[in-house]
Order: C-alpha cells, then structure tokens, then sequence
C-alpha cells in the first residue's frame, strides 16, 4: 500500500516535470522565457528577458542551492570558478 502510494506520488512529479519543461519550452519558442548565464557566477538559471541577469538563485541564495557546502563553509560564497561552456 505504501510502495503503490510512493509509485503513484513519483509518477505524479515526473509528469509535472515534464509538462512544466514542455511549456518552458514553447515560452522560449514564443520569447517570454529565456534561459540564460548568471554573468556573476555562470550558472543556468531563467530569464524574462535574453541577457545574463547581475545575479542568480544561486548567487543570493547559497545555502539553499548547495545546503552540504554552505554547512561546511559559513564564511566561503558558492561560486563556480571555471566554466568549461563557449557560448
């Protein structure tokens, strides 16, 4: 009973997942959803507009993009350092 529930609720989110990501996509189509490069740390995030944003989730947000590291590192700001993208 347990295993079916769990099933189903998995079943559910992979189906909202994929619906979202199908009407992301034909927002870009559209151009109402961009997705871009933060220009302060690199990371793909999303965009009303097509220009790299001065800031991301991740950048104002580090301790809920990367709970393990922020613990470890109170002082250190989440940055990604090398990007191996050409774009």
């Amino acid at each position: 009973m347990v295993v079916t529930a769990i099933a189903l609720a998995v079943i559910a989110f992979v189906g909202f997942a994929a619906t979202l990501a199908i009407y992301l996509g034909l927002l870009n189509w559209m151009g109402g959803f961009y997705v871009v490069h933060c220009s302060e740390c690199h990371h793909l995030t999303g965009s009303a507009v097509n220009s790299s944003p001065t800031s991301c989730p991740h950048c104002r947000h580090p301790a809920l993009m990367h709970p393990l590291y922020a613990a470890h590192h109170r002082r250190a700001p989440v940055r990604v350092l090398a990007d191996s993208l050409h774009y």
